[in-house]
């Protein structure tokens, strides 16, 4: 049954294709093709996941990895404001309910924002319920915590944690 799936939606315009469960397939496509949610992206996404700004993300659209994470991650919202983006380094994956946000309101003047880019470094974990602020750059083999708030950037090989985010291992 799972092959004539992927016949079925590489047949109907997509040239992704995720090893993903068919019922969580199945559904990502009907509210991706048929109802329209995030039809602007080329690959599956997650049915209760939020993406705006999806033309600012720079990653390599054949990474599976990354893929995957789109389709299977729910509750997520990725916010990329124009003339900001969001990169993606390789085989970095997320959890559920991570927000990502390239911009955000002033301190003191609520109507005017603070547009920063985010870069997420190679082969990363983003736990659970991690919200990551404008401005972060995150290095290379960065695992970060569940419900950690990242609001600065770190370097590549460590294990982030808490609110806010700070280094609790460093990695060989």
């Amino acid at each position: 049954m799972h092959g004539l799936l992927k016949k079925f939606y590489k047949s109907i315009g997509s040239k992704y294709y995720l090893d993903i469960l068919n019922n969580l397939f199945m559904t990502n496509w009907f509210f991706q093709k048929v109802l329209r949610n995030h039809i602007e992206v080329p690959h599956p996404v997650h049915y209760t996941t939020l993406v705006a700004g999806y033309h600012n993300i720079i990653f390599n659209k054949n990474n599976q990895a990354i893929l995957k994470s789109f389709a299977v991650s729910g509750g997520c919202y990725i916010g990329i404001a124009d003339g900001s983006t969001l990169e993606i380094g390789d085989d970095t994956i997320w959890a559920w309910n991570i927000n990502i946000q390239t911009s955000n309101h002033d301190f003191i003047d609520r109507n005017q924002y603070t547009v920063k880019s985010v870069k997420i470094g190679k082969n990363c974990w983003i736990g659970g319920n991690v919200t990551i602020l404008p401005g972060v750059e995150l290095g290379d083999n960065v695992t970060i915590g569940a419900n950690s708030v990242v609001t600065k950037s770190f370097p590549s090989n460590v294990v982030i944690a808490g609110v806010p985010a700070k280094v609790i291992r460093e990695l060989e």
